[in-house]
Order: structure tokens, then sequence, then C-alpha cells
């Protein structure tokens, strides 16, 4: 799911990227494309090298990411820094709360380790943890501004819970990522490409999805092959999942950045 459905909506970074070549005035898009691939080898490169950075830095980008897609949808203003850090910790602080040390093994078995001492600081705050999260779902309650998304918003914090109780972390978040962020990417992205009445882009959108789509199953193949020489076969699974999907996030979100800065 993470490679098809998951994956897919970076098929808007073609479009974007093209936005951003214009804006610098730079017409070989071989530039674009160049950069945006050696981004995801230096991804894998500092996995291999220096885990630890890596764990970090993807889990907080990947939060400020997550809340402020999530709350264009949500919110009828621009979330400022603190309220996409809010949202995001929804998602990425519930597992580590709920289910602490299976998610620490499964970052452990992938080589994104945290510190030793995780485990104790997680538990011996475990009450502060919590007020934070509570607290961001009463701020984001009181900020939306229609009834309905109210509720929406509830029901969606009620089923990320739900699906982190009743499921293993990663599994969870696969259902987080491909069900609930990856189709709100598609929507945010189409509304935005029809506001400018780009339907042009739309078409070619939806074109670029199937392409980035096989692109990334056969990557994961050629991945998963080769770590599977190395490691057992869930390893394997997890490895080339869930570093592929960091090597994919981080060029993914710097398009955005610039995107929405160029805006």
């Amino acid at each position: 799911m993470i490679i098809t459905i998951g994956a897919s909506h970076g098929a808007f970074d073609k479009n974007r990227g093209k936005k951003i070549l214009d804006h610098f005035r730079i017409s070989n898009s071989f530039i674009f494309y160049f950069i945006y691939i050696l981004i995801i080898l230096m991804i894998v490169f500092s996995w291999i090298h220096i885990p630890r950075i890596l764990t970090f830095s993807f889990i907080f980008i990947s939060i400020y990411h997550f809340g402020g897609e999530d709350l264009e949808y949500y919110l009828s203003y621009k979330s400022i820094f603190l309220e996409n850090i809010l949202r995001g910790l929804i998602v990425l602080l519930t597992p580590l709360l709920i289910k602490t040390e299976l998610t620490l093994f499964l970052f452990n078995i992938v080589d994104l380790s945290f510190p030793e001492s995780s485990l104790i600081f997680i538990k011996s705050n475990f009450i502060f943890l919590s007020t934070i999260l509570i607290g961001s779902i009463f701020y984001f309650i009181y900020r939306i501004e229609f009834l309905q998304m109210k509720i929406l918003f509830l029901m969606e914090t009620l089923m990320i819970f739900l699906i982190y109780i009743y499921f293993n972390p990663f599994v969870a978040f696969t259902i987080y990522f491909c069900f609930l962020h990856s189709p709100r990417h598609y929507y945010n992205s189409i509304q935005d490409l029809r506001k400018n009445l780009d339907f042009s882009s739309i078409n070619q959108v939806n074109k670029d999805i199937y392409t980035l789509t096989l692109a990334t199953v056969c990557m994961f193949m050629i991945s998963f092959l080769f770590l599977y020489y190395r490691y057992s076969l869930n390893e394997s699974i997890y490895i080339a999942s869930i570093i592929g999907l960091a090597s994919l996030t981080f060029p993914h979100i710097i398009v955005e950045f610039i995107n929405n800065k160029i805006k």
C-alpha cells in the first residue's frame, strides 16, 4: 500500500518542480530531477553512516509535514509552524505512548535507533506527553471554524487512536498514510490547480501517478532483493519500506516548502 496508494501523491512534485524552475528562469528540467534523485541517494547514504541523525531529522520533518498538510484541509487560514508540529504529534506521538517498546523496537530493526534512555524518558513523562497530545486535540477543536469539520477532526483523531491500539505501529501508520494523508494531499493539490484553472496539469498529474507508482514498485523490488541477501524477510520489508519512504519524503517536503514560498 505504501509503494502504490501512499507514494502516488508524489506525482505532484513534477508539476511543482516545473513551477520552481520557471520561477528561477531555469529551462533545463534535468537539473530538477538530478537534485531530487541526489537527495534520495543522500538519505540512503545517511541511513548507512549516520542513522541516528537521520532518525530525528526524519521524525521532525515528518511531524511538520503531516501536520501542515492535514491542517490545510481543516483550517480556514494558513497554519503556523507550532500548529503544524502539534497536529503532526497526534500521528507520531500516539504510537510512542500507546505501544512504546514495540515502536522503539521497530525503529531499531531498521537501524533508526533511539537513545537507550528513550524508553525511560517516555515512561517517566507519560502524563506530561499525554497532556500535550490531548491539549493539541482540544486546541484544534477550538480553532477549526465549521462544526462539520470539528466532528470530522474528532472522528479522524479517534480512528488514529484505535488503529494504533489494535494494530502494529507500522501497519497503523500505513493505514493513516495511505487512506488519510495521501488522499488528502491529492484533494488539496487538485483543489489548488482548479483554483488556478490549470486543468491541463490535472490530467497530466493523473497520468504521472501511474508512471510514478510503477517506478516506485520497481525501486522497492530492487531494494528488497538486495536487502534480502543480508536480512530476514520481515526485516527486508521493513527496511525497504521505511528507508524508502524516508528517502522519498525529504525531497517531496523540500519541493512542497519551496513551492509554498513561491506562492
